[in-house]
């Protein structure tokens, strides 16, 4: 799941003109080289992930003379912290990991440079576009902090609901188009001995966001908006009710796998790869997860949440969610190196290397398309590709985690029927409306 930390207060920074009558060094900017990268300089680069070394042969081609030496390390916070605290740190940081960086902090503190020119320098290969025309703009929300570009999130993650080609192949099943489809699937499933929907129990988020999902292909992204804004009885809206209902109804028709409400993640995904189950709710990391378990010739393939009718608000609405967020540090030895480093980590050439060979995604627009992969990966980016602009985001579940895990908790306890659906509704509209009136909890706004 992301973590998204969000800055409390901005820095002030402070401009302090010089009295010294000599004239400024020139500058070189062009569109080859708009952030005046000296070509000369060394290149330190720190990735808690091997790929987020990938960007360095193409900034090697283009200044050869730079020596540029990425490392990558997963004890991410003790290697790097006691450099940032000494104003000695790298030059560019992607920070994933059970160590990642408290960015909000770093934030916080002025240790993280501005993004917003990289995004609005011309793009590595196309000096005609922008960088940010080249990306999955709806997805760099998650890198702004009080309004301001601060990281670059690269990995776009897709969420759906998992199957086997070759078991829909052998009972000729076809991916349902709607929620009713899904319902009527899952009755058939059922006649032939699965269990049609299997979920890891011990971690209910992956129900709350098949509940979310629906909702706001239902009624649209503002549903999810005032979700996340604490707004007035925003869990009461009518799509919501709609979909936590129709989620419901897989208790109701008993279509959940015996046994779901206990298995963990790992667990739910071995008796699914064992097909043991038709559909599982999971993001397209489940591969990479699992590999080495997925049987030869499964047609491990995803699909995306269908609507709960034919015409939905967002009929090819995705949720997505962008993580592994890279940074510039503002007080880098080489700034405008490392801002250049992330323009060729932006290109498609280097985001293609990204998804070759970590079986990723990324949030360049593209760049995985004509790429041979298997059908997991294949079928995530075609989804991501079909969503177009209809992506589907929220961000309480890092705004605001507790109540984020209540409500994820009071959903696993609906499924497996120990809550109706109005005693769920008032519990987390309550849990919302706590969080919305403690002074205690800083808060946060989406526009």
């Amino acid at each position: 799941m992301l973590k998204r930390r969000t800055l409390l207060q901005g820095a002030l920074a402070g401009a302090v003109l010089s009295g010294c009558s000599s004239a400024p060094p020139a500058k070189t900017v062009s569109p080859q080289n708009p952030f005046d990268v000296d070509a000369n300089a060394p290149l330190d680069v720190v990735t808690s992930e091997e790929y987020g070394g990938f960007a360095a042969a193409a900034y090697r081609k283009k200044y050869p003379s730079a020596a540029v030496t990425p490392k990558v390390t997963p004890q991410l916070s003790d290697a790097l912290l006691p450099r940032f605290a000494a104003g000695n740190p790298p030059d560019v940081v992607l920070s994933t990991g059970d160590q990642e960086l408290e960015l909000g902090r770093l934030v916080k503190d002025g240790q993280v440079a501005d993004l917003q020119q990289l995004l609005d320098a011309p793009s590595w290969v196309n000096q005609a576009a922008k960088v940010e025309d080249q990306l999955l703009s709806e997805l760099l929300d998650i890198g702004r902090y009080d309004g301001t570009q601060r990281t670059l999130n690269y990995v776009a993650t897709v969420y759906g609901l998992w199957y086997s080609a070759n078991l829909f192949q052998a009972n000729d099943w076809e991916v349902p188009h709607t929620w009713p489809d899904l319902l009527a699937l899952g009755t058939d499933m059922k006649a032939a001995g699965l269990g049609p929907f299997i979920y890891a129990g011990a971690h209910p988020y992956y129900v709350l966001e098949l509940v979310l999902t629906l909702a706001a292909k239902t009624g649209g992204a503002d549903v999810l908006k005032r979700i996340d804004n604490l707004d007035d009885g925003a869990w009461k809206d009518e799509s919501v009710t709609r979909a936590i209902a129709a989620v419901g109804e897989l208790t109701k028709r008993g279509l959940i796998a015996a046994g779901s409400a206990q298995y963990d993640h790992i667990g739910s995904q071995k008796r699914f790869l064992a097909s043991k189950a038709g559909m599982l709710p999971c993001g397209n990391w489940l591969e990479n997860e699992m590999k080495g378990l997925i049987p030869q010739r499964f047609g491990l393939t995803m699909f995306a949440v269908p609507p709960l009718d034919a015409s939905p608000a967002l009929a090819s609405g995705l949720h997505v969610t962008a993580t592994a967020p890279f940074l510039v540090p503002e007080k880098a030895k080489n700034k405008a190196g490392g801002l250049e480093y992330l323009r060729a980590l932006l290109s498609q050439d280097v985001a293609a290397q990204v998804s070759s060979e970590s079986n990723q995604l990324t949030i360049v627009r593209g760049a995985a398309d004509g790429l041979e992969m298997g059908t997991a990966l294949r079928s995530a980016r075609d989804l991501l590709t079909a969503a177009g602009d209809q992506v589907i985001t929220w961000y309480f579940d890092s705004w605001y985690p507790d109540f984020a895990n209540a409500a994820a908790v009071a959903t696993g306890q609906f499924l497996a029927g120990g809550l109706q659906q109005p005693e769920w509704t008032a519990r987390i509209q309550a849990a919302a409306d706590k969080v919305k009136q403690d002074n205690a909890v800083t808060k946060y706004h989406r526009d």
